[in-house]
């Protein structure tokens, strides 16, 4: 007799290769415990923030060569393929754009082209087991953030054919249930922003003819990682920002959010009204005031 479906769920990679490799090594104990996997839904932003892209990218085609797998495509994938069609948007070894130029410059063609053929949202279609779609932040919007917003999350679980919306972007975990829907958000493996320590990513299995879901937990080397970041060269490239990436990699809060809006009021405090490129002297000035620098 057939047993539980099982799709394991993961977001927001963030190119933090030693979470995911502890995560597919759990996943490995629960296949040889009985527990086997049926498929792998990633969720998107893959890239960018953490060194070493290609790794990840390997990860990531060694489980397409185990398991079926769906990808979606996040905001920060979108990011790199903007990057290659208008080079001259600005970006530099900056903290601004360091940490995005260091992964454009990590990928090849083929890694591009795989990107650019993910979709922005897809459907799972399990037999005898209800649709499950999958989204990076909302079915039409790679951007667009829709927990906590009651209208958006009305809007979407209504639209959707699966009884189950999967979606990442938020780097926190969270279900809502609407309509006949259960939209759940999938916390973040790479990056978790959730102030709970581990990486997280979902586990979902199939009930009576109900999707139900269980979050797992793993751990890494944050001391390691923060040598892959200096041996690198990432560390120097991304300016403050990896500095916020670090920081948030140790206690799960979004550091580099907060230090970009101060930067931003600092900025227009002093009349700067320039492009999306900010002077280091604003970062430099908010990372030491939040004690980042």
């Amino acid at each position: 007799m057939r047993g539980k479906l099982r799709f394991a769920v993961i977001s927001d990679i963030h190119s933090n290769y030693l979470a995911l490799e502890n995560a597919l090594g759990c996943l490995d104990e629960l296949h040889r415990s009985g527990q086997r996997l049926d498929g792998m839904i990633f969720l998107g932003d893959y890239l960018t923030d953490f060194p070493y892209p290609q790794k990840t990218l390997h990860l990531l085609d060694e489980c397409r060569a185990e398991f079926p797998c769906w990808f979606v495509r996040g905001n920060r994938e979108d990011y790199l393929l903007r990057h290659r069609e208008q080079s001259d948007d600005g970006w530099s070894f900056t903290s601004s754009s360091g940490s995005l130029l260091y992964t454009y410059e990590n990928l090849a063609p083929v890694d591009f082209r795989a990107l650019e053929e993910m979709p922005i949202c897809l459907d799972v279609k399990p037999k005898n087991m209800p649709i499950i779609t999958a989204c990076h932040a909302s079915p039409n919007d790679n951007k667009e953030w829709i927990m906590n917003r009651p209208l958006l999350l009305d809007r979407y679980s209504t639209e959707i054919a699966g009884q189950v919306l999967l979606c990442g972007h938020t780097h926190r975990g969270g279900v809502v249930e609407l309509n006949g829907r259960r939209i759940i958000f999938c916390p973040s493996l790479g990056l978790p922003q959730d102030h709970r320590p581990g990486s997280k990513f979902l586990l979902l299995e199939s009930g009576h003819k109900v999707w139900r879901y269980r979050t797992l937990t793993v751990d890494y080397d944050k001391h390691r990682m923060v040598n892959e970041f200096k041996r690198s060269g990432l560390y120097d490239k991304a300016g403050i920002w990896a500095k916020c990436i670090i920081k948030s990699m140790f206690d799960q809060r979004d550091h580099a959010a907060r230090c970009v809006a101060l930067a931003w009021r600092k900025a227009a405090a002093e009349g700067f009204s320039g492009s999306n490129v900010l002077p280091e002297q604003y970062w430099e000035a908010a990372a030491k005031e939040l004690g980042l620098a």
